[in-house]
């Protein structure tokens, strides 16, 4: 009893509960209903080729559908359309309204339309609604019944329902009625024997077995759309998440030019381009004190999130150490042996950081297996590039000694920093951009500002990439001291 009840319960539940994927559901209507208008043209086809000659079909038979089949396709499809697939309970008219037509046409043509009653279970499986297939399913196999049962009385003779003399003569037009009442057999012997041979097994075969092949194919669709829906919110979230850091991390970079407005002397300008929404890459500037410019221009190993999050520790690290008035390699002293610490995730940062006195132009910097920069010496009217022997990248090994180096800047010099991501930009040869490219760019610009270098340089290596894709970040930064500090 209780099995009873329970399958009931969850026969009203196909009625009552949201399995119906909500937001397709609009589309397979519209699916439905296209299905259902196509079939009606077909009807309209067949009926004039019948009229003409070119189908040798029972014409009074086919006007019968025909107009039968404005009631249960034309009409329904177009309210389909007028709704514009909307509607609680459309599926529900759309399908049964198929089902009913496609057994009328059936029960006239039973030896030629078996499988036009999987039509309606196939369409319901683009509901992605195991319930709601099977339901269609039972409504089918249902029809199925009837129609045999009508078919046998007044349908087509299906030659394989009875086993007729050697030697008779039968047209299209012979129904099976007429076929007992001429062969004086038993009419009800043989609407059993229809019904027991020919019924039951196309029950088993066209409707139980493919019924539940489309409701588990229904189901498996529907939990592959709810799983994209499930990646593509978390991509959503993702995608949030990944915009949120990249503005925190623009916020941490300077942004402002020029940085330090009283400062007439310097004039500063620098740029950073994440491969990704957000990248490994870093620059900063800062005053120590009214006399000292701190720049320093770094890039962490990988990209994505675990590389911005290594950049901001870094850049944090750097500055606070460098405000506490410590010499350049005794900041990257202290930095590296932080990184160092607790470093699982086994990254690493190559970086340059000079201080600048402002009042006689005298530069002091660590390179930590960066790239060199570039320098433009006035009185030589050309870039170089300010090559020393780099110190171990940051974060490698702790107790690493870093080695302070000098140089002197004279009014109108320059001083161009930059990452890998721009001498090591490809081009679709697989050519990279290089240094000496770098440097020709720079020897030719040389009347340009700070802004317009930066801009410039990124356009040519635009132009030189072509379509192939940025995969690494792209920083530039270039100083130029106007004048010493009075």
């Amino acid at each position: 009893m209780s099995g009873v009840i329970k399958f009931f319960a969850e026969f009203k539940s196909i009625f009552t509960s949201d399995d119906v994927l909500k937001e397709n559901e609009r589309h397979a209507n519209i699916v439905v209903a296209a299905t259902m208008f196509n079939i009606f043209i077909t009807a309209i086809i067949i009926y004039i080729f019948t009229l003409v000659g070119l189908f040798n079909v029972n014409k009074s038979m086919m006007l019968d559908a025909t107009i039968r089949s404005v009631f249960t396709l034309l009409i329904p499809s177009l309210i389909a359309f007028l709704l514009k697939g909307k509607g609680k309970y459309l599926k529900y008219v759309l399908l049964i309204f198929l089902t009913v037509s496609i057994g009328a046409i059936y029960s006239l043509l039973t030896y030629t339309a078996t499988l036009l009653l999987i039509i309606p279970i196939l369409l319901a499986a683009r509901y992605y609604s195991k319930k709601f297939t099977i339901f269609v399913a039972i409504i089918s196999i249902f029809m199925l019944g009837i129609s045999e049962y009508l078919g046998a009385h007044f349908g087509l003779l299906d030659l394989n329902y009875v086993e007729l003399p050697q030697g008779t003569t039968m047209t299209i037009e012979t129904n099976i009625l007429n076929a007992v009442k001429s062969l004086d057999l038993n009419e009800k012997e043989v609407v059993k024997y229809i019904m027991l041979q020919s019924y039951l097994p196309k029950l088993v075969i066209y409707s139980t077995v493919i019924a539940f092949a489309c409701a588990q194919i229904s189901q498996s669709g529907k939990n592959m759309i709810e799983k994209q829906k499930e990646l593509s919110e978390e991509g959503a979230r993702i995608e949030s998440e990944l915009n949120l850091a990249n503005a925190i991390q623009k916020n941490m970079l300077p942004s402002i030019f020029p940085p330090f407005p009283e400062h007439k002397e310097i004039e500063i300008y620098a740029n950073m381009m994440p491969a990704k929404e957000v990248g490994g890459d870093f620059y900063d500037m800062f005053l120590i004190d009214e006399n000292h410019l701190a720049i320093v221009i770094a890039d962490v190993s990988g990209k994505g999130v675990p590389a911005a999050l290594i950049m901001m520790i870094t850049k944090t690290l750097i500055k606070n150490t460098a405000l506490n008035g410590k010499p350049v390699d005794e900041v990257f002293n202290s930095v590296n042996n932080m990184l160092c610490e607790g470093n699982q995730s086994n990254h690493f940062v190559t970086s340059w950081f000079g201080i600048l006195n402002l009042k006689d132009g005298k530069l002091e910097f660590v390179n930590a297996g960066h790239n060199p920069p570039l320098v433009y010496v006035k009185r030589e009217n050309k870039f170089e590039f300010l090559k020393t022997k780099p110190n171990l990248i940051l974060a490698a090994m702790e107790n690493t000694k870093y080695i302070k180096h000098e140089a002197m800047l004279e009014p109108g010099d320059k001083l161009f920093l930059y990452t890998d991501g721009v001498t090591e930009a490809t081009n679709e040869k697989n050519e990279l951009y290089g240094e000496e490219r770098l440097q020709n760019y720079l020897n030719h610009h040389i009347e340009e500002n700070v802004e317009n270098t930066i801009k410039g340089i990124k356009n040519d290596i635009d132009r030189f990439v072509g379509n192939a894709s940025q995969f690494d970040d792209i920083t530039m930064l270039e100083f130029l001291f106007k004048e010493k500090k009075g």
